[in-house]
């Protein structure tokens, strides 16, 4: 369970995120929508301690509050998959999923990975249909190839909490429904919370157990997915109803 008490992040002079408080249940997925620039990205930097709330308070079972003591505890059993994929160019696709491991060995470890780490790395690789690609460099593959190169090196750490910045953005429409089926899998079958930022409203709607919509910083909707209908999506889009996008 995660819980989020009046939270507040600045960034610079300007507030981005204001007194957000909810409770995001274990072993679900969690669409989080909303218009460019309403704090979507802010929230997953929170939630991953990159970034530090201005007011409020984080907290997590079996970590407790998010502070200096416990950062180091919650990085490990967390992954994020980044919107520019943030991947190292020069290497092939299954050493950059292997650098997802990277806090499992010595910093200064001159060795090669060990067979388990590369099996680990290349089932993950297999998980995202790309087992193929694991000897070429990811500056030859595509930008939606390179974005499952991305979740599939989250995806090596077995995280307890998996965090998105619209991981679906850039793969076609039927690659995206198997991606969220995996995850959708993993948050079933292996108890892991999954926090997505999502702009596929129909994609979210299909996927996540529960939507929370930001406009303006602050929370405009907090529910099931099911009851994110169109009055709901008012809320957060206020201008515009749609299903497509953000």
């Amino acid at each position: 369970m995660i819980w989020l008490n009046n939270v507040s992040v600045r960034r610079g002079a300007t507030e981005v995120l204001h007194s957000l408080s909810t409770e995001i249940p274990a072993a679900t997925v969690t669409a989080v929508v909303g218009r460019s620039g309403v704090g979507k990205t802010t929230l997953l930097g929170a939630l991953n301690g990159l970034l530090r709330p201005s007011a409020g308070q984080i907290s997590i079972t079996g970590v407790g509050p998010l502070d200096d003591a416990s950062l180091h505890a919650h990085r490990r059993n967390t992954a994020t998959v980044f919107q520019h994929h943030a991947l190292i160019d020069r290497l092939n696709a299954l050493d950059n999923v292997l650098l997802g491991m990277a806090d499992t060995r010595h910093p200064l470890s001159l060795l090669p990975w060990s067979q388990p780490h590369q099996r680990r790395a290349a089932q993950a690789l297999d998980d995202v249909g790309l087992l193929h690609y694991a000897r070429t460099r990811v500056d030859r593959l595509s930008g939606g190839e390179r974005q499952r190169v991305g979740l599939a090196r989250a995806l090596v750490r077995t995280p307890r909490l998996l965090l998105g910045d619209e991981p679906f953005a850039a793969v076609d429409p039927g690659q995206a429904r198997q991606l969220g089926s995996t995850l959708r899998n993993l948050a079933d079958q292996q108890g892991m919370t999954v926090i997505l930022v999502m702009h596929q409203i129909d994609m979210a709607l299909a996927l996540a157990d529960r939507v929370i919509g930001l406009a303006d910083g602050r929370i405009a909707f907090d529910g099931p997915a099911s009851h994110f209908d169109r009055a709901a999506q008012a809320q957060v889009f206020p201008s515009t109803i749609h299903q497509k996008g953000c």
